[in-house]
């Protein structure tokens, strides 16, 4: 009976730190990769060949919101992943990426940033995960942080938001 009553116990004292890190995340801006630009499709020559493919796979949000404040620091976690069409020697590229925050169908900040791909030689696909710890946010009056949006995809030329659009979508 004892054991029960410790076990309830237990239970009952979890539930709200559970909960709080529920709500914490329910009150965070959302993260969504923009389907346009989460492909960048980078080819080189004379006709053009493919030398890699690189995809966002994930993007994952976390914030702290300051009490009786509007201010709001944020971070995700982007995983991406790259592709090459033939096995060969070690290579490294770097590539683009840009997070943003929005709200109402508005950017209100964007920055650039840059993430390297490592191919080890005969390697064909590459996995690489980045954080962004950088992003503040000052709610403005009469809103919420839920009200705002990230916003993250790879910074793409005019050729390849083309070609991205042309390909169309498909399931991954």
């Amino acid at each position: 009976m004892r054991k029960n009553v410790l076990q309830i116990a237990a239970v009952i004292f979890c539930l709200p730190l559970l909960a709080c890190s529920t709500s914490k995340l329910a009150r965070c801006p959302s993260v969504s990769v923009l389907v346009d630009t989460a492909t960048a499709a980078v080819w080189q020559g004379n006709p053009p060949q493919f030398t890699y493919v690189a995809r966002i796979t994930d993007a994952k949000r976390d914030c702290d919101i300051e009490k009786f404040s509007k201010n709001v620091q944020g971070s995700v976690d982007i995983t991406f992943q790259a592709y090459r069409p033939r096995a060969g020697a070690p290579a490294i590229y770097t590539v683009p990426f840009f997070v943003a925050i929005s709200t109402e169908g508005r950017i209100l900040a964007k920055k650039v940033y840059s993430m390297q791909f490592n191919f080890d030689a005969q390697q064909t696909v590459s996995e690489v995960s980045q954080s962004i710890d950088s992003l503040a946010l000052t709610v403005g009056r009469d809103k919420q942080a839920t009200d705002y949006g990230i916003l993250v995809g790879f910074q793409l030329s005019k050729a390849q938001l083309d070609f991205n659009r042309r390909a169309g979508r498909y399931p991954r």
